[in-house]
C-alpha cells in the first residue's frame, strides 16, 4: 500500500498545483492504468494517441445531437481525460519525458478540444434547430481555452520557482535547444526537429519577464511559495480538467449547453477576480523586495563602523 502511495506521489507534478478532480478521481484511475502497462513496451506518446482516439470518439457522439448520445460522449471524454493524465504519469515514473512528448501531448489536447466543440455545436444545432447556438459554443470554447492556458502558465511558473528553478518557459526553451543541438531524438531526426523548432518559437513568443528578480534581488523559493500557495489552489478551478468535468457532468445529464453558460458567465467573472488577486500579490512582493534592496546599502556602512 505504501509503495502505491509513493508511486502516486511521484507521478504528480506538485500536490498543491494539481486540480482537485485530478487528485481524487482521474489520477488515481490513471495510476491504476499505468501500473497495468508499466512493464509493457508502451510509451507515453502511445498513451497520448489512445487519448486522442477516445477524445475523437467523444466528439463523434456529441455531433449526434441526442440526449443518449450526449451521455455516451461524456463517458468517452472522461476516458480521454484519464488517459491524458496517464501519459504524463507514465513519463514521470519512467523518467522518459521529453519536450517533444509535451508538444505532442499539447497538440493532441488541442485537437480533441477543437473536435469536441465543433461537434458539440453540430449536435446542439441539430437538436435545437437554432443556428445561434454556434455563438454560444464558440464563446464557450474560446473561454475554456483561455482559462486552461492561463492556469497552465501560472501553475508551471509556480512549480518552477518553488523548486528554485528558472521560469518554466526558460527551462523548457533550454531543454529544446539542447535537443536540437543533438540533432533531435534520433540519428535521422529531421522530421522531429521541425515541430521542435515550431514549439521553440512559440515558447519564445510567450517568454516575458518573470517575477524572479527585482532590481537584481532574487525571490527565494520559500517566499514565493508562501506568497502564492493559496492562490495557486484557487487557480486550479480554472484548469482543463475542471472545464472538461463540467462538460462531462452536463452531458451525462443530457444538457451540455449548461456547461457553456457556466464557463462564459460565472467562469469569466471568477477569472477576473483571480487575475486581480495574482497582480495584487505580485505588486506587494515586488514593492517589498524593492524596499529591502534600497535599505541594504544604507545598513552596510553602519554595520562596518561598528566593526
Amino acid at each position: 500500500m505504501s509503495k502505491t502511495v509513493e508511486e502516486y506521489k511521484k507521478s504528480l507534478k506538485m500536490g498543491e498545483a494539481e486540480e482537485i478532480l485530478d487528485l481524487i478521481f482521474y489520477r488515481p484511475l490513471a495510476l491504476g492504468f499505468v501500473k497495468l502497462i508499466y512493464r509493457l513496451p508502451i510509451t507515453p506518446n502511445q498513451v497520448t494517441y489512445l487519448s486522442l482516439l477516445a477524445g475523437l470518439a467523444s466528439a463523434y457522439y456529441f455531433s449526434q445531437g441526442t440526449p443518449e448520445q450526449f451521455a455516451v460522449a461524456g463517458i468517452w471524454y472522461a476516458i480521454a481525460n484519464m488517459l491524458d493524465c496517464a501519459d504524463g504519469q507514465l513519463a514521470r515514473l519512467q523518467n522518459s519525458g521529453t519536450p517533444l512528448g509535451r508538444l505532442v501531448d499539447g497538440l493532441v489536447d488541442w485537437i480533441i478540444s477543437v473536435a469536441i466543440f465543433v461537434c458539440l455545436g453540430i449536435g446542439l444545432a441539430a437538436q435545437t434547430g437554432q443556428p445561434i447556438v454556434w455563438y454560444v459554443v464558440v464563446a464557450g470554447g474560446l473561454t475554456s481555452a483561455i482559462h486552461s492556458i492561463l492556469f497552465d502558465y501560472y501553475r508551471q511558473d509556480y512549480i518552477a520557482k518553488v523548486r528554485g528553478q528558472k521560469s518554466y518557459l526558460t527551462c523548457e526553451i533550454e531543454k529544446i535547444e539542447t535537443e536540437l543541438q543533438k540533432g533531435g531524438y534520433t540519428k535521422n531526426g529531421t522530421l522531429r526537429q521541425i515541430p521542435l523548432h515550431i514549439y521553440l518559437n512559440y515558447l519564445r513568443i510567450q517568454q516575458r519577464s518573470q517575477l524572479k528578480k527585482v532590481d537584481g534581488k532574487e525571490v527565494s523559493a520559500d517566499l514565493y511559495r508562501d506568497s502564492f500557495k493559496r492562490l495557486t489552489g484557487w487557480w486550479t478551478f480554472l484548469g482543463a480538467t475542471t472545464n472538461r468535468s463540467l462538460l462531462i457532468i452536463a452531458a451525462l445529464f443530457h444538457q451540455p449547453e449548461i456547461f457553456l453558460w457556466i464557463v462564459v458567465v460565472p467562469g469569466n467573472v471568477y477569472l477576473a477576480i483571480i487575475l486581480l488577486w495574482q497582480r495584487s500579490i505580485q505588486r506587494r512582493l515586488d514593492e517589498s523586495l524593492k524596499r529591502h534592496t534600497i535599505q541594504q546599502p544604507a545598513e552596510a556602512p553602519a554595520q562596518s563602523m561598528t566593526n
